[in-house]
């Protein structure tokens, strides 16, 4: 028989350390990551009749969605504070039961037992049970690449009302980190609204978090408000995970999508959190009453279109590789060499677990001889080279694109410049015939298997040895098997070119002091605990 291993050793068998999103502490801010309190130090605990009850927090984008399991980017400051999981991420990206009590899993590492939490309310006041669980994260599965790829044809099935099991074909130790990741989160709703959804997602917004909609008012805001039957668990509050106590009544997602527009509002008074452009920085730093913030946020990647007519071919992606100017890119992305650093490895230093140096040698190479031989080699001709941008996400992914252009054309490659907004761009990554090159800014993943690159239908990458590294990777359980497994695909990584890492950037915000209790992940806010004093 089988022993069967409880979440008290979590680690040991899916060996989920994760990044530790930040290099200084006490600071939440837009695009960064931190599990912080975003209130300024040593600022006394208001009391409870001087609380303000309501909240206005500027988004800069518009809110496509609401629905958890199609959610990307902007909607996610929405979506993680009205649903949540059968885990979340802790401060330092550890995954913590949230609507799971616990979990056991087989010896052989491929069947899981989720134990829920009783007398859980969905907003509508259901109980939520496992038929609930089974039916959103059997739709999450099917809407979700990454989760498709650990998950394979399993499905997940009802044992009881509070029992949801998982059998899987083979041993992943990424499975805990994928039902916890922020994007496209494997967030949990009523079945008969999943049962209801459509193709262009869910009709009902109906979860079991602290705050529940109200409004959503497009292209203006989304209204949420204190869910008064919210049931939290009693560890203790961490990142997105932990005990949640709503004390605003009401929180406004502002939709402001020009940035002079949102930090005039913040000098205004309107907002007390804000993301600060370099431009801005000087207005607030020793503005009394605010403190800023930097916080290690997103990686910048340039991805490549393997099945475009050049970039199959792999000395096209080694030509690329080797004129990439890595300081230059992130320079030009973020204005500032105290807003970036250099990193060879797909994750940061700080996840000691995944962090690998293997293949560095073809990091940052800055060599253009090298890529002109390359290309040389390659047959190239003069074929016009598709960049695919958008101005939108602050510029951030345009300002990364135009410096690789100047790059690439510095050795002769002729390009051009596809610019979006960011909702065509989607469409047009997913178009194996519409692009070449993408460069953009990415959520820092909790394990190498999260990377998006590395998924046959992001970029393409559809290469044996790469997904035979990747399944030796998640199959892996020991720290020395970890690390080898880590080391060899990374090593094979940049040799197979799927993708070319540039670097790791910072971002900057402004909170003022009256703020207390926000705490940010990966730039995405967790609201439960923020205070507000009048």
């Amino acid at each position: 028989m089988n022993k069967l291993y409880r979440h008290s050793i979590l680690v040991l068998l899916l060996v989920s350390l994760l990044a530790v999103y930040g290099c200084s502490s006490g600071n939440g801010n837009n695009n960064a990551a931190s599990g912080a309190d975003a209130s300024a130090p040593g600022t006394a605990e208001p009391a409870p009749e001087n609380l303000a009850s309501e909240l206005r927090f500027p988004l800069a984008q518009q809110v496509p969605t609401l629905d958890p399991h199609l959610s990307l980017n902007t909607n996610v400051y929405v979506t993680l504070n009205i649903f949540e999981g059968l885990f979340a991420f802790d401060a330092n990206f550890n995954p913590v039961p949230m609507l799971a009590e616990s979990y056991d899993l087989s010896e052989d590492g491929k069947t899981y037992t989720f134990h829920l939490r009783q007398g859980v309310k969905f907003h509508n006041g259901k109980e939520m049970k496992a038929e609930d669980v089974a039916a959103s994260l059997n739709r999450w599965k099917s809407l979700t690449g990454r989760a498709q790829a650990s998950l394979g044809e399993s499905e997940f099935t009802i044992k009881d009302d509070y029992t949801v099991g998982l059998a899987l074909s083979e041993p992943r130790n990424d499975i805990i980190s994928q039902l916890s990741h922020v994007l496209n989160n494997a967030a949990i709703l009523p079945k008969e609204v999943v049962d209801a959804a459509g193709p262009d997602g869910v009709k009902e917004y109906i979860g079991t978090g602290p705050f529940k909609l109200v409004e959503w008012k497009q292209d203006q805001y989304v209204h949420v408000a204190k869910f008064d039957d919210y049931q939290s668990v009693d560890t203790p509050a961490s990142g997105l995970s932990g005990k949640k106590e709503a004390y605003l009544q009401d929180i406004y997602f502002d939709i402001v999508t020009d940035s002079a527009t949102r930090f005039s509002s913040f000098l205004a008074g309107t907002y007390d959190y804000v993301d600060v452009t370099l431009d801005n920085l000087p207005q607030v730093e020793g503005l009394e009453g605010v403190k800023v913030n930097k916080n290690l946020g997103s990686d910048i990647n340039l991805v490549f279109n393997k099945k475009s007519p050049l970039f199959s071919n792999i000395k096209y992606r080694e030509a690329v590789a080797a004129v990439l100017d890595a300081d230059e890119i992130l320079l030009g992305t973020v204005n500032s060499p105290d807003l970036y650093r250099l990193n060879p490895s797909y994750m940061y230093p700080e996840n000691t677990t995944w962090y690998s140096e293997a293949g560095k040698e073809n990091y940052n190479q800055k060599n253009p001889d090298k890529a002109k031989q390359l290309l040389q080699e390659a047959g190239y001709s003069g074929q016009e080279v598709s960049l695919l941008t958008t101005k939108e996400l602050g510029g951030s992914f345009y300002n990364a694109t135009i410096v690789l252009q100047k790059e690439l054309e510095a050795i002769g490659v002729k390009t051009k410049l596809d610019i979006n907004d960011f909702a065509t761009l989607l469409k047009k990554r997913a178009d194996p015939n519409a692009w070449d090159i993408y460069v953009g800014l990415f959520t820092m993943p909790s394990t190498p298997s999260q990377l998006l690159y590395l998924n046959p239908t992001y970029g393409f990458a559809e290469d044996a040895k790469l997904a035979e590294l990747t399944k030796q990777l998640t199959a892996a359980s020991t720290t020395e098997e970890i690390k080898a497994a880590n080391d060899a695909l990374q090593q094979y990584e940049w040799e197979y070119l799927a993708a070319v890492k540039i670097g790791d950037t910072y971002s900057q915000s402004a909170t003022r002091d009256k703020l207390s209790g926000l705490t940010t992940l990966a730039g995405y806010p967790n609201l439960a605990n923020t205070k507000l004093s009048q």
